[in-house]
């Protein structure tokens, strides 16, 4: 069944029973006047009530245990889908052009195919990178990536061999003024505050840890360097949550997928304090995102560490 968001702000207001996380309180557009009238032809209203069943459907998404958000951007393609569990009863909901279709799924399969247009189906990547950084070395090393992956496209361009190697000027450059396409940019995006630091520490540190080398300048090791170089182009970003709410207490799951090609994919897992970051298959992100979908039960507590 297909719904406007329109008439899921009636519904949110007629609707007697929500939760924070649920869809109908967190659909707020303004109303036109016909929504009773719709929501009658499409079989939601009788007789100015709610028609049989309806309520029972409509308790899922309006207070659900467990929310799964699903966001992809790849290039101008958008696909946004969530789906809301209540004990044993799921509800799909994708946004379609701002219409919302809602959709009880005897499996998650579609959605599966979906993904694998999206991604493609591959068990294979390029680099094995496995690394928990706290949130200044996570800054500090993506900076030094994206110094990479300019170097590496400046490179290619101009004809002549890379230098990777940087100053610390350029990687506080880096940090300070990133562009847009830049991944400090995008993970930027994904906190609410960030605060100058020193970058000897997180620098010292990722030394400590072989990602990176020092001869007079940065320069990253074997292993990141084969990442950084093969991480020129976003080819899509995807967010990947589930929330829980039990007893008034919220919980987060949250993910995000940097897509660069179909054998490299960068996955950042936000943990309490720290970040983990792993190069994984385009297929273990599909599998994930299966998973995700079926809001499995989470660690209460579990916070994105923003």
């Amino acid at each position: 069944m297909k719904l406007t968001l329109e008439e899921i702000s009636y519904l949110s207001k007629i609707f007697p029973h929500k939760n924070a996380i649920g869809l109908l309180s967190n659909v707020n557009a303004p109303l036109k006047g016909n929504e009773q009238e719709t929501l009658t032809k499409k079989g939601f209203l009788e007789n100015d009530k709610f028609a049989p069943g309806i309520e029972e459907f409509l308790a899922i998404v309006a207070q659900p245990e467990r929310v799964c958000r699903l966001v992809v951007q790849s290039g101008y393609l958008f696909v946004e889908k969530y789906s809301y569990r209540k004990k044993d009863k799921l509800v799909l909901v994708e946004n379609e052009n701002r219409d919302i279709l809602l959709s009880v799924p005897d499996d998650l399969k579609r959605v599966v195919h979906q993904m694998i247009d999206l991604f493609g189906g591959s068990n294979l990547k390029t680099v094995d990178f496995s690394q928990k950084f706290s949130k200044n070395e996570l800054f500090t090393f993506f900076a030094i990536v994206d110094l990479y992956r300019k170097d590496t496209l400046r490179a290619y361009l101009n004809e002549t061999s890379t230098t990777g190697s940087f100053t610390l000027e350029q990687i506080a450059q880096q940090l300070e003024k990133p562009s847009s396409t830049d991944l400090v940019a995008m993970l930027k995006a994904n906190y609410k505050q960030l605060t100058l630091f020193d970058l000897n520490e997180p620098l010292s540190e990722l030394r400590k840890r072989g990602l990176i080398e020092k001869e007079g300048s940065t320069k990253f090791t074997l292993v990141p360097m084969l990442l950084a170089r093969n991480s020129l182009f976003v080819r899509s970003i995807t967010l990947l949550e589930i929330l829980a709410l039990k007893q008034d207490v919220l919980s987060v799951l949250s993910v995000l997928f940097f897509n660069f090609s179909v054998h490299d994919v960068l996955r950042l897992q936000f943990l309490k304090d720290e970040v983990l970051v792993e190069s994984v298959a385009a297929r273990d992100q599909i599998q994930e995102i299966e998973l995700a979908m079926a809001c499995p039960e989470i660690e209460q507590g579990s916070t994105q560490g923003r």
